[in-house]
């Protein structure tokens, strides 16, 4: 059997423009449960009326063959260079405005579990490919994108486990990385690739040809596989959306959470700063920064680059303690929080510190849970147990040499050397993205500025690196833009819930070269809903000065003071690497 052999050489058509001009007058009604975003739901009625009234004009593609067959077929087995065993492949019937689609579940040799799921009478010949978080093990469940919804089925997708099986007890999650290069490069990147020659295969043996249209969407790890994707495999996707991208894998995991967790241990093992005093704090940052967007009082810090907050402003009066102010100890935490990593000399280990606007979010991550108080160990915390241990542990040295516990970690310059060549395999730093221009691919790399886990700043950097490497803003915002979204906290929500979608602008901009010149986010404070326009970094919203302050047409794009101020730190050589390169 040789259905996979034309797969990879087969050229992209195009899909005729009524679908996205139809998509267009009903997306305000869709629901974008991706990583890239959550539209509110429109009621079931309105969807079903436009499904039916788009059905006419959408191109749907039927399968060729049987759901069941996929999974009768050994074939697979003999895939070159990724031998794939289908574990089952069953109809599962539409709803909850999911179309009815053919579940794939499998595995790619070594051991990458996945899933494909193929719309079994309304694809319309896209591929969309679904990154995953944290150090993954485990296939996540995937959702249809908005226009997916409305359109009808659009979208056929794929995710996986990227390589390996997450292990129970402390830093379990990386174990997988201790004694095994192979699992390694599974994890940094070649699970994708992998991913992506067999879906396609599978996808052009089901409906007898491949996608039209090939896209990427991931957010924290999965922005990290898909800046992998964009830089080592530059022509296998047309776009590619990069929320919160882990691209420092190394320094993020090593340095910055690491730190987070020192910094605020006392000499008991307790925590300094605990829960309970996140909303003082965060009120205080907001009442000295927002409404810098030209309302006042709106409860939004929309460019914390320009805050300029000291936490010593509400230190609690000698001898006292509340909730509503911090202590000397504390004040000190949070300087070094918003800080970042540092050597004693002063030399930054990762270009920045916590973001302000981020406060509220620190009980996810860098705090151990404790919303009254009182004496919790740091161990407790996120970032010690599910996220700095396992990499120092398991992944900072070549395979079979165990490393420090985060407790031992010093923040010098030779620590800091430690971590390479072994960070080069997760790291996702070139800027040199020639190819995937070339390619004709379109990149969205996003961020929230109240990110609680991966700091903004180091997306920042990068991308003013990469404008500098791409030939200037103007040339890099033909292929590749960045939005950062103001109360976003880590991959979404935040502290104004807020919601947004980006799938439906990257396949405008992809298949009708229409580029996202902003993006609309819906954010609730004080029980008030309003929206606010996203643009282009480094461009932040200004309110006109006149109309409703609730709505984003009221508001005009102006640069960020701060924009393109890049942060100089330790490893400003990263960048200039070529992919897969790095220090020795």
């Amino acid at each position: 059997m040789s259905h996979w052999i034309s797969v990879r050489r087969r050229r992209c058509t195009a899909v005729a423009a009524a679908i996205l001009f139809a998509c267009a007058a009903v997306v305000a009604l869709a629901v974008s449960p991706s990583p890239s975003g959550v539209q509110t739901a429109a009621p079931e009625a309105q969807l079903l009326a436009a499904s039916q009234q788009l059905a006419g004009t959408s191109p749907i593609i039927m399968p060729v063959q049987t759901c069941a067959s996929i999974a009768a077929d050994t074939a697979f087995a003999a895939l070159p260079n990724y031998p794939t065993a289908i574990a089952s492949a069953t109809v599962v019937a539409a709803a909850n405005g999911n179309p009815a689609y053919c579940n794939v579940q499998g595995m790619i040799a070594p051991q990458t579990h996945f899933s494909l799921e193929l719309p079994t009478s309304t694809w319309q010949g896209r591929y969309l490919q679904n990154g995953c978080g944290g150090y993954c093990g485990s296939v996540s469940a995937q959702a249809f994108p908005s226009c997916d919804a409305i359109l009808g089925g659009d979208f056929a997708m794929a995710t996986d486990d990227e390589g390996h099986t997450t292990a129970a007890g402390l830093g379990g999650s990386g174990l997988f990385a201790f004694n095994d290069q192979k699992l390694r490069n599974e994890y940094g990147y070649e699970s994708e690739q992998a991913l992506y020659v067999v879906a396609n295969d599978l996808i052009a043996y089901y409906y007898g040809r491949g996608p039209n249209y090939r896209y990427y969407d991931g957010c924290s790890d999965g922005g990290r596989e898909a800046m992998e994707m964009a830089e080592r495999y530059p022509t296998d996707f047309n776009g590619i959306i990069a929320g919160a991208p882990e691209i420092y894998a190394g320094a993020l995991n090593a340095e910055a959470q690491t730190w987070f967790y020192q910094v605020n241990t006392d000499s008991n093992g307790n925590a300094i700063l605990t829960d309970n005093k996140l909303p003082a704090l965060h009120n205080a940052v907001m009442a000295k920064c927002a409404g810098d967007d030209g309302v006042p009082g709106d409860g939004i810090l929309t460019d914390p680059q320009n805050c300029h907050f000291n936490p010593a402003s509400i230190e609690c009066p000698a001898g006292t303690d509340s909730d509503s102010c911090l202590t000397p100890a504390q004040v000190q935490v949070v300087g070094l929080y918003y800080q970042g990593p540092e050597t004693p000399q002063g030399d930054k280990l990762y270009p920045a510190g916590l973001p302000y606007g981020s406060e509220l979010g620190w009980s996810v991550f860098e705090l151990p849970p404790s919303a009254n108080g009182g004496e919790v160990p740091t161990t407790e915390s996120l970032d010690y147990f599910g996220l700095s241990q396992p990499y120092l542990r398991y992944q900072l040295h070549a395979p079979g040499i165990l490393g420090p516990d985060p407790s031992q970690w010093q923040f010098t310059r030779q620590d800091y050397n430690e971590l390479y060549p072994a960070a080069n395999t997760f790291d996702a730093l070139s800027v040199n993205l020639s190819a995937f221009r070339a390619h004709g691919g379109k990149l969205i790399i996003w961020q929230g500025w109240a990110d609680n886990a991966i700091m903004p700043a180091g997306t920042v950097d990068y991308y003013d690196q990469l404008v500098a490497a791409m030939g200037g803003l103007s040339s890099t915002e033909q292929f590749a833009r960045l939005f950062l979204f103001p109360t976003v906290y880590h991959c979404g929500g935040g502290y104004a819930n807020s919601s947004f979608d980006l799938v439906y602008p990257m396949v405008q901009w992809v298949e009708q070269g229409t580029a996202p010149s902003s993006v609309t986010a819906t954010d609730t404070i004080a029980a008030t809903t309003l929206t606010r326009p996203v643009y282009p970094y480094p461009q932040i919203p200004m309110y006109n000065g006149t109309g409703p302050t609730t709505e984003a047409s009221s508001f005009h794009p102006v640069n960020s003071p701060a924009g393109l101020d890049y942060s100089s730190w330790i490893g400003n050589n990263l960048y200039s690497y070529p992919v897969g390169g790095g220090p020795r």
